[in-house]
């Protein structure tokens, strides 16, 4: 049979740009497995990226992709994606699922038809600007501008929050930024990691692990920091606007090695001695995988690392987000014995069958049971652990 897109009783999935790989862009790739005949709408899609993931012809992009291609710039165009967003209104679809980074939240949808709004966090250039530019490459006049319309972003976010039917926020975390600055509640789905995909080996070849873009907020250079003060071997996985910054104030141990493939990060992963967290991360996808196999976290005690990383069992949590106390929880660390196999029982909790199972749970509550797949489901072989809050 055919599959139908968009069709009178059909679904949708709305995501921000699949340009990059992220947390974000693999669970839209999951919402895509999930609803199998769910029309995608994006405003950019790098086919060479993606494309052996999501059938391109799924696929409904802006019209600037006709035009520039899906560029590296996409942050250049940030302005213009609240109001592109505003004003999509997809009509032929009685469940759309947004996975919203910042803007997708806002799509307009059908009378009768239901819209679950899978959120990252509240848009951080509204609510977090201070933290997002400090440190950061930014210049002057771009400072300027986006503080400017931090008032009027704020209350664009907020307008727009009312416009999902049902909100499930990545983390606790999350859930209470969403509480705090929309006024609304959220349930809890925590984003899938792959546990399965990645053996712990036992393997240490002595260096740290940071896998993250490359943003000022992010907090890397704490732990590029720390490790060239103490002269530990430090790899870089990601790229991104701070990258030349970085590399800069690093030390002769630390390494950048921009993006790698999926093979090489796992092995990263089974071969470092611990994974550093030096920010806040809404949830945080890579230190789950470094769990998996078998690494302690070296975390900052906030935000997602501090639902995924028991202190002192699976990773130790960083009180000051300082280079001395990430340099002190680094010797620390090296003082303390772990065990590889209560770490990664720790990661299972996060898998992907939990994902999996937990939003056919929610899409079936609200009676939308029709668009799932059997495949998807078929995937979950095991009930669902407790998570702790």
């Amino acid at each position: 049979m055919t599959a139908r897109f968009g069709g009178p009783d059909g679904s949708a999935i709305v995501h921000e740009y699949f340009i990059q790989d992220g947390g974000a862009e693999r669970c839209a790739v999951e919402f895509a497995i999930l609803l199998p005949t769910a029309r995608i709408y994006t405003t950019f899609f790098d086919e060479s990226r993606f494309g052996g993931r999501i059938a391109p012809e799924r696929v409904r992009s802006w019209v600037l992709q006709r035009f520039i291609g899906p560029t590296r710039h996409f942050r250049a165009l940030l302005p213009a994606y609240p109001l592109y967003f505003s004003f999509l209104r997809i009509e032929q679809a009685s469940l759309v699922l947004s996975s919203s980074i910042a803007f997708t939240k806002a799509v307009r949808v059908a009378p009768g038809a239901i819209h679950v709004s899978y959120v990252y966090t509240p848009m951080r250039y509204a609510w977090d600007l201070d933290t997002y530019l400090d440190g950061s490459s930014f210049s002057r006049s771009s400072r300027i501008a986006v503080r400017t319309i931090r008032p009027v972003l704020q209350l664009w976010d907020r307008c727009t929050s009312r416009r999902p039917d049902v909100i499930v926020a990545i983390s606790q975390t999350v859930r209470q930024r969403i509480k705090d600055r929309w006024g609304r509640d959220s349930e809890v789905i925590y984003p899938p990691v792959d546990v399965s995909e990645i053996i712990a080996t036992g393997e240490d070849d002595g260096f740290y692990l940071v896998a993250a873009r490359l943003l000022a907020y992010r907090r890397i250079d704490l732990a590029v920091l720390a490790c060239t003060r103490l002269g530990r071997s430090l790899i870089v996985v990601g790229n991104g606007p701070e990258r030349a910054a970085l590399a800069a104030m690093a030390g002769p141990t630390v390494q950048f090695v921009g993006h790698v493939d999926r093979e090489r990060l796992v092995r990263y992963f089974q071969t470092c001695r611990a994974y550093i967290v030096p920010g806040v991360e809404d949830f945080g996808i890579a230190p789950v995988e470094a769990m998996a196999a078998g690494k302690p976290i070296i975390a900052f005690g906030r935000g997602g690392a501090a639902e995924t990383v028991v202190d002192g069992e699976t990773g130790l949590h960083v009180e000051e987000p300082t280079v001395d106390a990430f340099a002190a929880a680094i010797v620390r660390s090296e003082e303390m014995v772990w065990d590889p196999s209560v770490i990664r029982a720790r990661a299972e909790v996060f898998d992907r069958s939990v994902f999996i199972l937990r939003w056919r749970e929610l899409i079936e509550r609200l009676g939308m049971g029709r668009h799932l797949s059997s495949q998807a489901w078929s995937t979950v072989t095991s009930p669902e652990p407790e998570v702790e809050s």
